[in-house]
């Protein structure tokens, strides 16, 4: 299953502080480190201002 048209992600940019950060893979215990530049380019998400 798969979306026709692509998704846009959105990234907070308050994430791009932190040296690792942690993301889940479907469950609870399915966890996995990562930087947070790792996570813009797998996702090709666009860094963004979430909290005013």
């Amino acid at each position: 299953m798969g979306h026709v048209e692509a998704l846009t992600t959105f990234i907070d940019e308050d994430l791009m502080r932190y040296d690792s950060i942690w993301a889940a893979a479907g469950t609870p215990n399915t966890v996995f480190p990562l930087t947070p530049a790792e996570l813009v380019k797998i996702t090709g998400g666009q860094v963004v201002t979430v909290k005013q």
